[in-house]
């Protein structure tokens, strides 16, 4: 005779006694997935939990309803002395009409089961990646932050978010301008006793991408980069400002000098090179370009 088992949907075990439902230890006391809908091609986050820990390995065998847009592993193991484990669930990129699928996972007699709604790959620009250089920083200095599509966009806003704030600082969203396919944005960080990585979260056109920054503590102070203006002229109500950074990550920043209000930011050329032009109907007089990194230079035009 085949061996039975309790199917749950959405439904826990927890607070019961062990020997409710006639259950030993080691049986499965819930399954979720988060979050509840993605875009396809993004993966979300399996968790599998126990009813009470046990001092063995538990094997969580996991299947999807629908291989076609929903794909996890054979199983996972719950190691001894843990109540739950996490798991990638894989979403398969697809056009067309939103689906779904439903994960299933088994252990002592127990099935859990979870369903997680997949939309399709939107037709504009996909976000790829989000990174950071560098990737790992000292407690209080500044860091670049690069968000990344796989196409030449007509222009995105991207929103960021981070997952320790008082850690490590991002702009509420950055701007990747028409023609390009990247955009940096500037990330602050503040002291800390301990290394601690952050995680931040990018989404755009309903896509999201995360990515990892290490902030240790400070050994030094935190060191500028040096600024040098090599170009700022304004003429036929077009102004044009070439300058250098001694870091090739910095994101330069042109400033009025005489009000210190923002003007537009200079194009990374690589190499520690920059550059832009902008029609400007009046001479601003001085300019000043501000790295994120510290440093800064002010001239005339």
């Amino acid at each position: 005779m085949a061996a039975s088992a309790i199917v749950l949907c959405g439904g826990s075990l927890a607070g019961l006694p062990s020997t409710a439902y006639g259950l030993s230890a080691g049986t499965l006391d819930s399954l979720s997935i988060s979050p509840g809908t993605v875009v396809a091609g993004t993966p979300a986050q399996g968790t599998v939990t126990l009813a009470a820990a046990v001092d063995q390995d538990t094997v969580v065998t996991l299947s999807s309803t629908n291989t076609g847009v929903v794909r996890v592993p054979g199983s996972t193991t719950i190691p001894a002395g843990a109540l739950s484990t996490d798991f990638t669930v894989t979403t398969v990129p697809f056009t067309g009409p939103g689906d779904f699928a439903c994960v299933n996972g088994t252990a002592g007699g127990i099935t859990q089961v979870d369903c997680l709604n997949v939309n399709p790959v939107p037709s504009g620009p996909v976000l790829s990646s989000v990174t950071f250089s560098p990737a790992t920083v000292a407690g209080g200095s500044p860091a670049t932050g690069t968000v990344r599509f796989a196409s030449v966009t007509d222009g995105a806003v991207v929103t960021l978010s981070s997952s320790n704030p008082a850690v490590v600082g991002v702009p509420a969203e950055t701007v990747v301008s028409g023609g390009q396919s990247s955009g940096a944005f500037p990330v602050t960080t503040t002291s800390v006793s301990a290394g601690t990585t952050v995680t931040v979260t990018a989404t755009a056109f309903g896509v999201i991408r995360t990515g990892t920054l290490t902030v240790v503590p400070a050994t030094t102070p935190p060191v500028s980069d040096v600024v040098r203006i090599k170009r700022a002229e304004w003429k036929g109500r077009l102004l044009r400002i070439e300058a250098t950074s001694t870091n090739p990550n910095a994101i330069l920043s042109v400033y009025l000098t005489s009000s210190d209000s923002f003007m537009f930011t200079l194009t990374n050329l690589g190499g520690g090179r920059y550059a832009d032009q902008r029609g400007w109907v009046f001479n601003p007089l001085r300019i000043t370009v501000k790295s994120n990194f510290g440093g800064s230079a002010t001239a005339s035009t």
